[in-house]
């Protein structure tokens, strides 16, 4: 009778699962769009099996597998992630039960639209080539696939197409030109404004030249669908934990985006060349001398895949946390929420300044604001919507909340009692443990080589919002007891 009970009120707890509030820009910021508290990207990018990982035709992708997707977002949750950057996505597969499992954690998602098969991105050495019909009608697809999800913060229209100098000189009209057709389409079929932007390679020579084309207004009009929404930079310039805000080139990146009217944050960063790594960066990223310019960064990557940059090493149906996961999480939990999510009232007050030639510095970068037209038959799609891909859906709640993998610490011991803490409609996932699971513990920091968590925190790891979920909570504590 009493596990019957015990059934019952978990089940409770998991049912009253809610939407996060949606993420909107206002000038330089994301806000949440309910209560405009300033939102900053404390994120990782999230490729689970590499490039093998993704797999058309066969229904594989990072978000098809919602056990691996429980697995992640638990552990997760205990670093204080609140946004998965996915780069390569089946748009023919149904991803509500990923969805809904990380809009359960308080994780957001960023989506890149492209993939890296053939007509599924630009072609950065002859963009004319690739920028046709077929192409934008699997970006729509994409677009139909995730733009239902409350916890999509927004989609890449690109990742480093303009990747040097030659191709600084051609892509820049055609990247506009696919954020263009797909905020039309977003505006045209879609419950709601989603953010769309560019994810640029850091190579300084172009940089700023790459942002100020991309975020200007042509003719003067803030609205212009070809202008970014905000604006991602893929960076690894500070390596090891003797880089400083000077050494690592920050204080150059800081100069340069001083003024800038989109959102801005590191699409990629962790510098790998020295291992362990100790991210001494990240209170730099979401300090004081950063927050003018920057919101925030996303960690790459999650799993350990060849080129060695993972948070943990996935094995079968087990994982283990690395060195790696324990470093960024020390530095995650210094950090001030507080002053991260503190309204910017200049923020919101910012224009975009009009395109012209005189905004772009290197000689040899495109100046010439006239976009592609939009190609034969996108307009009819953008229309009346593109078939042959599912619209996501949102469930109540997620299927299941207990860690389906079995789980170690960087030191070999097992960490035991894991579970999703579902958190309530107007949450997001943060730092310093405030929604974290059981892996507060010994077990997660390494400090201790092996035993599991204590019955009071799997129960804490099951956090609902109301009067029911803290009885449940507290009865199930009692009796795991």
């Amino acid at each position: 009778m009493v596990m019957k009970i015990a059934s019952a009120l978990l089940a409770l707890c998991v049912s009253v699962a809610t939407a996060v509030h949606p993420i909107k820009v206002s000038g330089s910021d994301f806000v949440d769009s309910v209560t405009n508290d300033r939102f900053q990207i404390i994120g990782v990018a999230y490729q689970p099996g590499g490039s093998a990982g993704f797999d058309p035709g066969s229904g594989k992708d990072p978000l098809s597998d919602s056990k691996s997707c429980l697995r992640d977002a638990i552990l997760m949750q205990s670093l204080g992630i609140n946004t998965i950057r996915v780069y390569n996505l089946d748009p023919q597969v149904n991803h509500d039960d990923c969805a809904t499992i990380f809009n359960s954690a308080g994780i957001y998602m960023i989506i890149d639209v492209n993939s890296p098969l053939p007509n599924e991105s630009l072609n950065a050495a002859e963009p004319w080539t690739s920028y046709n019909k077929g192409y934008l009608k699997r970006v729509f697809q994409v677009i139909e696939n995730f733009q239902s999800y409350d916890n999509l913060l927004g989609f890449f229209a690109g990742n480093e197409v303009i990747n040097d100098v030659p191709s600084g000189k051609i892509d820049p009209p055609f990247v506009r030109a696919v954020t263009r057709d797909i905020k039309n389409y977003i505006k045209k079929n879609a419950k709601r404004d989603i953010p769309v932007g560019y994810s640029a390679a850091d190579v300084r020579e172009i940089l700023v030249d790459s942002w100020q084309y991309l975020q200007c207004a042509l003719d003067g009009d803030d609205d212009n669908m070809s202008r970014i929404d905000f604006f991602g930079l893929n960076s690894y310039s500070w390596c090891g934990s003797t880089a400083t805000y000077q050494t690592s080139g920050y204080v150059d990146l800081v100069s340069d985006f001083s003024k800038t009217t989109i959102p801005i944050f590191f699409s990629e960063y962790g510098c790998n060349k020295v291992q362990p790594r100790t991210f001494t960066e990240v209170t730099t990223l979401y300090g004081e001398q950063m927050q003018t310019a920057f919101s925030g960064g996303v960690v790459y990557e999650w799993t350990q895949e060849d080129n060695d940059f993972g948070l943990v090493q996935v094995d079968g149906n087990s994982v283990k946390l690395r060195t790696d996961f324990d470093n960024l999480r020390t530095q995650m939990n210094k950090l001030d929420i507080k002053a991260l999510t503190a309204q910017n009232s200049t923020a919101a007050s910012l224009k975009p300044p009009q395109c012209a030639k005189s905004l772009i510095k290197d000689s040899s970068f495109n100046n010439n604001f006239t976009i592609p037209a939009v190609p034969a038959g996108v307009s009819g799609m953008i229309a009346s919507g593109v078939t042959g891909a599912p619209t996501g859906k949102l469930q109540s709640s997620p299927s299941a909340v207990s860690m389906p993998y079995t789980v170690q610490n960087s030191k070999g011991g097992a960490i035991k009692g894991l579970k999703l803490n579902v958190l309530k409609g107007d949450e997001s996932n943060l730092p310093n443990g405030d929604n974290s699971t059981a892996t507060t513990g010994d077990d997660a920091s390494g400090t201790s080589s092996s035993a599991s968590s204590s019955s009071s925190d799997v129960a804490a790891g099951i956090r609902v919002p109301g009067t029911a979920g803290a009885l449940a909570a507290g009865f199930l504590g009692m009796l795991l007891w």
